[in-house]
């Protein structure tokens, strides 16, 4: 009996062991892959502005304050979201929902907007077989028009010419976009993977952004 408890004893030891050494090791590599991420944040900024400071808010998890070179956004700030892989069964919930790694920007406008509006794109793919691929090398694509889903019965002329802009985003650019007449006035979230190097959006991330709070901003000048 006492040789088995001791067994057991072992196990529990060692699968301790391998939970804390896969707790240090991926805790490293997130905060390895963060400081690769201040490096892309700083070519997205493309010279508007820098890096002011940086605050590990969690293993995964860390806060941007940044610097630019324009007064529309007020006490601008970044919160990077990364893949909690420090710990595996949250590592497994955000593989199995395709979750990817975000950033989600957040200031105050030099003038707060006039109306609250909370937006997110879905976009959907049909497919006439539950285990069918797509192909893009040999299908072909038709983009169609837009469906937009509200809850409002009529929109103000700055928020119809803001999700004309949001429309033009290419696919997952702008995971979802706010706007408050409270702080924070502006916030949108967007993937990681938009700005790393190989991304699509690059530097045009920050001038989507840009114009977006400007029309808002504008609507009370």
């Amino acid at each position: 009996m006492w040789g088995r408890a001791a067994l057991y004893l072992v196990y529990l030891v060692a699968g301790t062991a391998a939970m804390v050494a896969w707790y240090l090791f991926f805790r490293r590599y997130n905060r390895r892959q963060g400081e690769q991420v201040l490096a892309w944040i700083a070519a997205t900024l493309d010279g508007s502005g820098e890096v002011m400071a940086v605050s590990w808010l969690g293993p995964s998890l860390l806060r941007v304050a940044l610097r630019l070179d324009t007064s529309l956004f007020q006490r601008p700030a970044l919160t990077v979201r990364l893949v909690p892989r420090q710990m595996p069964l949250e590592w497994l919930r955000h593989w199995w929902r395709g979750e990817p790694a975000t950033i989600t920007w957040q200031a105050d406008l030099d003038i707060p907007p006039s109306f609250n509006l909370q937006a997110g794109q879905h976009r959907w793919c049909g497919r006439s077989r539950k285990r069918l691929v797509p192909d893009r090398a040999r299908w072909t694509f038709e983009p169609v028009t837009p469906l937009i889903l509200t809850s409002r019965r009529s929109w103000p002329r700055e928020v119809t010419a803001m999700m004309s802009t949001l429309l033009s985003c290419r696919e997952r650019e702008v995971l979802s976009l706010g706007f408050r007449s409270t702080s924070p006035h502006f916030s949108a979230v967007i993937p990681l993977a938009c700005i790393s190097p190989e991304g699509r959006a690059g530097g045009n991330i920050y001038e989507t952004l840009r114009e977006l709070a400007a029309g808002a901003s504008a609507s009370r000048r």
